[in-house]
């Protein structure tokens, strides 16, 4: 499936091929959690840099040895299987609860071997050789959705020295998955709005959480039924894998671009892009659009195609782009372009940034390449919970609401048929007293409170389970060098 890593990023094929990729932006280190994240962080392992060394250093983590058994990129050892568990089921309580010592007498015992991977992983001679953690998970599934959750309880308890994002996918049909999706998000706001509360703007490099990044899967699919005869060169093509590839090598691309390519204009800097996903402490996302140089670009062109990309992009998530604290925009583009030594082209794309947000703080840079294309990148960050959480909630009342009426047909037609036959029948005991109708009223009652009905008591006991409030101490220190680590830089500040 080469041609897919191609055909969604020529560009990053360009960069790779001509050795340009020497430097980072952010050192980010990648933990793939689940089957849907466990793809991701093999995707992510598979970038390198001009010498052919990792990008970035990357783990998987699972309890399902089999989703990890056909990763081509990270070695065996990164393959994080915690021992006793065969998988999670689409039950993301299943692994909050391994995780918790209350719970599970062998929690701690998993939290220090996830602790002891990190450390090896991503430490070298007792210092950190990463800046900022990526957790990629399939919202929805079981063990990803619940080891997110895990996640924001080890945030709350200083177990990473750096800052965590999250990078999560919607789920578009199953009712199970969305619900699950849905609590978990719900948990994930609820620790950005108590942390936006507990840390001042002075102490904003502090946050725990770093960004939300969201893709839908339902768009997903969308766009690449519909595009799929006109970018690829065949007429099969599996929208998880080509999904993964235009998320991630996007992530890829906004990482490298400020690191490795300078401008005679307007630079776009490293430590602008670390501030869009540190500092904004909420939801970010990521649109990029080009355009051939085969046909002559004005400023109307460059800013239609900015406009496409936030509106109907593969991180569009109905986002509240007016609620951003912050933005970037830069633009790969050929060092004898006139366009941009033209005050006018700035403020035009200055003011088409404007018509999505007229408040938040951002720089624009226009970095030098020497591709066939100019390629425009545009983030947001910062951002509140987007319309699309609201929308899949609404999906999932509708949803939830049709199987219900279709159980209740269900039984209303069988007990129409069964108190007939009774009717027809001469000897009939439950019509020579009131037994009939209070035995039916109680039945009724009796399943609607059943512990068998999972389905109906799952939610409201999901949200409680993982609910969780950020305390002022920490539960229980970890004693691996991992979190020691994080103690002796809080120490040093």
């Amino acid at each position: 499936m080469a041609y897919v890593a191609l055909s969604n990023s020529k560009e990053l094929a360009f960069m790779t091929e001509n050795n340009l990729i020497n430097d980072l932006s952010i050192k980010f280190g990648f933990i793939g959690a689940g089957q849907k994240g466990n793809k991701e962080a093999d995707l992510m392992a598979s970038y390198t840099y001009s010498d052919g060394s990792p990008c970035y250093p990357t783990l998987a983590v699972n309890f399902s040895k089999g989703d990890m058994q056909h990763l081509k990129n990270i070695p065996t050892n990164d393959q994080i299987h915690f021992e006793g568990f065969k998988g999670a089921a689409r039950t993301p309580s299943l692994v909050v609860e391994a995780f918790d010592p209350d719970v599970n007498p062998g929690a701690d015992a998993l939290r220090e071997q996830l602790a002891d991977a990190m450390a090896r992983k991503f430490m070298k001679d007792e210092e950190l050789i990463v800046d900022h953690i990526i957790i990629s998970a399939g919202g929805g599934g079981g063990f990803g959705t619940g080891f997110v959750s895990v996640a924001l309880n080890l945030l709350e308890n200083d177990f990473f020295p750096v800052p965590v994002s999250f990078l999560i996918s919607l789920p578009s049909d199953d009712l199970t998955e969305k619900a699950n999706a849905l609590v978990l998000i719900n948990e994930i706001d609820n620790f950005r709005k108590v942390q936006d509360v507990l840390f001042s703007s002075g102490e904003i490099d502090e946050k725990p959480l770093g960004s939300i990044i969201l893709t839908d899967n339902k768009r997903m699919i969308n766009t690449f039924t519909k595009r799929k005869g006109d970018i690829y060169e065949t007429d099969i093509i599996n929208w998880k894998e080509a999904g993964n590839h235009v998320v991630l090598s996007a992530i890829h691309e906004v990482n490298i671009i400020p690191a490795n390519f300078g401008s005679d204009n307007t630079t776009y800097d490293p430590s602008d892009l670390a501030k869009l996903f540190q500092n904004g402490g909420g939801y970010l996302s990521i649109h990029k659009s080009s355009i051939k140089y085969d046909k002559k670009i004005n400023t109307s062109i460059i800013t239609n195609s900015m406009k496409g990309a936030i509106t109907n992009g593969y991180f569009s998530c109905d986002h509240f782009y007016d609620s951003a604290s912050m933005y970037g925009v830069f633009i790969l583009r050929s060092d004898s372009d006139p366009l941009f030594k033209d005050i006018g082209t700035e403020l035009e794309i200055n003011s088409t940034i404007k018509q999505f947000n007229n408040t938040a703080e951002g720089k624009f840079g226009d970095p030098i390449w020497y591709g066939d294309e100019m390629v425009m990148y545009s983030i947001f960050s910062g951002m509140i919970m987007p319309e699309r959480i609201k929308q899949l909630n609404s999906e999932y009342n509708q949803g939830k609401a049709l199987q219900e009426e279709a159980r209740k047909q269900e039984v209303e037609l069988e007990l129409s048929a069964a108190i007939e036959n009774v009717q027809k029948n001469k000897f009939n005991p439950y019509q020579k007293s009131n037994a009939k109708k209070g035995f039916g009223s109680a039945t009724k009652g009796f399943g609607g409170n059943s512990a068998f009905s999972r389905a109906k008591e799952e939610n409201p006991v999901e949200v409680q389970e993982v609910k969780a409030s950020i305390p002022e101490k920490p539960k229980a220190p970890m004693s691996s060098a991992f979190a020691k680590k994080r103690e002796e830089l809080k120490n040093k500040k």
